[in-house]
């Protein structure tokens, strides 16, 4: 399926499963037992050895007991977690066979055995490191969801934020890509930028190197068509229709000032010569004539979207925290700078201006309310004072 053009739509294995309580059945009830369950039509997950015994060791408890389970029919399931099936487990376990690895269930106390996933993800994740690590980032999400372990949206950004800054940010807009398979979604403001945000600091770190920017840009606007994809919308109840002047993320004035950052140094970096200089420069002049139609001058970033929305914190209302909003605004401001200062148009230069000294106000007053030396003090020295 073709994605949409980002600036465009501004402007308008197969696993079978086969059960048996002692052996593998025949292969006319594995395929009779196959198409009885379109969930059952996936691959086994797995996981690749990493960079240290201790997290090949957590990786495989969260496969064996969490992930591994919600291959049983339902039947089944319930039989392992029962008390009463202990005994008879014990000597006469459950038997499955899944793309060729045989498995075999026993009886599992849900308070004792199992580990609890949400500290187990974050915990496994945490100790990602090398690349061989990352590997197993998709099929761990992967079993995840197809475990059905539900959580809210903070769990999602404190994945989001603890590979990032661990400089894998990719790995996370991948999952997003394979939604359908790894439950990831960009379907909230704080993860649209955050995602965005580390995005940022990948060119910032190699120090705007052309090659790694362009690299930067071409994410930022695969950021952008993923927002615009259906699955990705943010979830709302069905009596819940969108605010009188509220924006969908991709066409949020935050959202859109990480595009224009990083074309804006894009363009600074190349300079007026280069081969596709024109492109780049007329990207620019677009993706800032978007942020001015879009956020009217004179109001704070945090003022765009409707109020209510920042009344609540899985909306809008993380952006009231005044560390998270410095690390967060600190480089959409610096993108704010580039721009005017290469913008062929100086009255468009004029508009982001007016509206980047608002935001600079913004940022120094939550700055003035950060109470600890946290990320946000840091993301500013790092653009602001480091670079001086």
């Amino acid at each position: 399926m073709s994605r949409k053009s980002t600036l465009g739509a501004l402007c308008a294995t197969n696993g079978v499963l086969e059960t048996a309580t002692r052996r593998i059945a025949g292969s006319t009830q594995r395929q009779r037992t196959f198409t009885s369950s379109a969930r059952r039509d996936a691959g086994i997950a797995h996981f690749t050895p990493t960079s240290s015994p201790q997290l090949d060791e957590l990786l495989s408890t969260i496969r064996h007991k969490i992930i591994l389970p919600s291959y049983l029919p339902t039947e089944q399931r319930k039989k392992i977690f029962s008390a009463k099936y202990e005994k008879k487990l014990q000597s006469d376990p459950i038997i499955i066979e899944i793309d060729g690895e045989v498995l075999k269930f026993r009886y599992q106390n849900v308070f004792t055995d199992i580990p609890q996933t949400r500290r187990s993800v974050v915990q496994a994740i945490s100790q990602f490191e090398s690349p061989d690590d990352f590997a197993n980032l998709r099929p761990l999400l992967e079993g995840i969801a197809y475990a059905n372990r539900k959580f809210g949206p903070d769990f999602y950004a404190k994945i989001l934020r603890t590979v990032g800054a661990k400089g894998r940010i990719y790995d996370v807009i991948d999952c997003a890509r394979s939604v359908a398979r790894t439950g990831y979604k960009l379907d909230s403001s704080e993860k649209a930028n955050e995602v965005l945000h580390f995005v940022q600091m990948k060119a910032v770190e190699t120090k705007w190197d052309e090659a790694q920017t362009a690299k930067a840009l071409r994410w930022a606007e695969m950021v952008l068509d993923l927002l615009q994809e259906e699955v990705h919308q943010p979830k709302r109840r069905k009596d819940e229709p969108m605010l009188e002047g509220e924006l969908p993320l991709y066409r949020d004035p935050m959202v859109l000032l990480a595009p224009l950052h990083l074309t804006a140094a894009l363009v600074a970096k190349q300079g007026a010569e280069a081969e596709g200089a024109e492109e780049v420069k007329d990207k620019l002049t677009k993706y800032a004539r978007h942020v001015v139609r879009l956020w009217p001058e004179g109001k704070k970033l945090t003022e765009v979207q409707p109020a209510a929305l920042y009344e609540d914190y899985d909306k809008m209302g993380y952006l009231r925290e005044p560390n998270k909003f410095v690390a967060l605004a600190a480089p959409l401001l610096k993108g704010l700078d580039t721009a005017i200062s290469v913008l062929s148009e100086p009255e468009l230069a004029r508009q982001l201006q007016a509206r980047r000294d608002v935001l600079a106000a913004e940022v120094r007053e939550a700055r003035t309310a950060v109470k600890d030396d946290g990320r946000g003090q840091e993301m500013w020295r790092k653009l602001y004072e480091d670079e001086a």
